[in-house]
């Protein structure tokens, strides 16, 4: 249309008598008033992009910094980046620039105000960060989150002897024996023990034990992570192209083919039994296919699609954050001591089985665990969020629909305004919080809250950290009764692999294990 209008003011009039005064008269008035309203119309656009456009100072851009080398920063230097934005823009709201677009980082003080927030959304932000649309990989639907929640986490007392019997029967067999000081890669073997005890939670005790299921669990999840760093190394315009030619599309596709079949099989033995649960205490699986979700119980595709899900989801937490604890203690050995005897007061209290009361109990490994947490979560940010539509923040910074939020839960971490000597790592320092009275139930591993933020805020702190509290704090347990751990001399405790926002052990780092036999004999097996 408007090639068209301006293409009619470039064609001269077709003269006709006594008509050529009063032409030229509407021809000025028309194009006048075209010219207004292209002007209006710009004007429009003009102000309509103001308002729409995020106004935060950019971290690096004041310095003169490319916006190529901002993008690369924060993938390549992640932590180093959150820390000088949060000390140099303190309580204000500050932007990164990545290949997604600016994520717009809020500080802690406005969480309370904007968990609950209608137009911020959770998943859209996961899915987001996540690559859904090439890895088939994002947040669980609000009905798998409310499960976990309202059918899986209730029932954890009756899992915690069975995990702990599972784990019994599988580490040594996973980790090995060593008379001797051995140097030993266990971020293979915890994966695989992590999968084998989400299975357990999430699919049926057959599927723990099946290993075609253990090989698509543990093949998923490294085909996933992996394809999402591949993509988020390139431009959104280009991934459409780039993601056919990743080598992890074709594993992602081959292993969620490899996880109908078994998932069809449950599904049919289940349906065979009329609808009863497979395993006691029920699965996710049976949760998902039952009761209020019965209308999906033959929908082959959902129920992939949520089990695949919840493997990443699951798996990814606990045998992170079990590798990441092996590390510190082989980086402080000398903390050992304290929890193995801890662990073993325990054991003795509660006849050699775990149950709810004895992890309970367990508050230096508690402790610990968080520590460990402190400095070595999964993620260097927390509380992500998308904005659905435009919206203003407490202190009123206008943000656009589709801009994403997070709060530098790493950088909170580090702040001695909220932890005394924050560089120092002190395996008990929760533990000693937790003697003071009024906060015994405080400052815990699964503790959410404004300075708590590793899981999450809000209803959408993570739902499954009560699942992986009871996997990690059994596994720890037998660890300290089997083994002696340490890093090798000189080396100290193995570095993280940070990208983005993304905390991974280092996969191939190698710490000195070495058997040991301690606590009384009933307690061993």
């Amino acid at each position: 249309m408007l090639h068209q209008l301006l293409y009619r003011l470039k064609t001269p009039a077709v003269p006709v008598p006594g008509m050529e005064a009063m032409l030229s008269s509407q021809s000025l008035l028309f194009k006048a008033l075209f010219i207004a309203a292209i002007s209006v119309s710009l004007l429009f656009t003009w102000l309509l992009g103001r308002k729409s456009k995020l106004n935060v100072p950019i971290l690096g851009a004041d310095q003169g910094v490319s916006k190529k080398d901002r993008i690369n920063r924060y993938i390549n230097q992640p932590r180093e980046l959150m820390w000088e934005g949060y000390t140099k823009y303190g309580n204000q709201v500050w932007g990164i620039d990545t290949h997604d677009g600016v994520k717009a980082v809020i500080p802690p003080q406005f969480i309370n105000d904007l968990k609950s927030h209608p137009a911020l959304s959770f998943k859209a932000s996961i899915d987001n960060d996540m690559l859904t649309d090439y890895t088939y990989f994002g947040a669980p639907p609000e009905f798998v989150i409310n499960a976990v929640r309202s059918s899986l986490t209730p029932s954890l007392p009756n899992y915690i002897p069975i995990f702990h019997q599972m784990i019994k029967k599988h580490q040594k067999g996973l980790l090995g024996t060593y008379d001797d000081w051995t140097s030993v890669q266990v971020s293979g073997p915890v994966l695989r023990l992590a999968s084998i005890l989400s299975a357990r939670a999430f699919h049926s005790s057959e599927a723990s034990m099946n290993p075609d299921w253990l090989d698509v669990a543990t093949g998923y999840v490294h085909a996933v992570l992996d394809s999402i760093k591949a993509l988020k190394r390139w431009p959104p315009y280009l991934r459409p192209f780039v993601h056919r030619f990743l080598p992890e599309r074709a594993a992602i596709a081959q292993q969620r083919s490899k996880a109908r079949k078994i998932v069809a099989a449950s599904l049919q033995r289940k349906q065979s039994n009329g609808g009863a649960p497979l395993d006691d205490p029920p699965t996710m699986l049976d949760h998902l296919s039952s009761g209020k979700n019965h209308n999906i119980a033959t929908d082959i595709e959902k129920q992939v699609l949520y089990q695949m899900t919840l493997v990443a989801v699951g798996t990814v937490t606990t045998f992170s954050t079990v590798t990441q604890c092996l590390y510190d203690l082989a980086g402080h050995p000398e903390i050992i001591p304290d929890l193995r005897e801890e662990a073993i007061s325990v054991l003795k209290q509660s006849k050699g089985l775990l149950n709810k009361e004895s992890l309970s109990a367990l508050k230096k490994m508690d402790s610990f665990m968080k520590e460990c947490q402190r400095f070595s979560s999964p993620d260097l940010t927390t509380f992500q969020r998308a904005a659905t539509e435009d919206m203003n923040l407490p202190d009123g910074t206008f943000i656009p629909k589709g801009t994403k939020l997070e709060t530098a839960t790493c950088s909170i971490h580090a702040d001695e305004q909220h932890y005394e000597n924050p560089d120092q790592f002190d395996a008990f320092r929760f533990y000693r919080k937790r003697q003071v009275p009024g906060q015994e139930n405080k400052n815990m591993f699964v503790s959410v809250g404004s300075n708590d933020l590793a899981f999450g805020f809000g209803k959408h702190a993570c739902p499954g950290r009560f699942l992986s509290h009871v996997v990690i704090k059994c596994f720890l347990v037998e660890f300290l009764l089997h083994y002696d751990i340490k890093s090798a001399p000189g080396v100290g405790r193995p570095k993280n692999i940070e990208f983005e926002a993304f905390v991974d052990p280092d996969p191939t780092a190698e710490v000195l294990l070495q058997t040991i036999h301690v606590g009384e004999p009933e307690f061993l097996d």
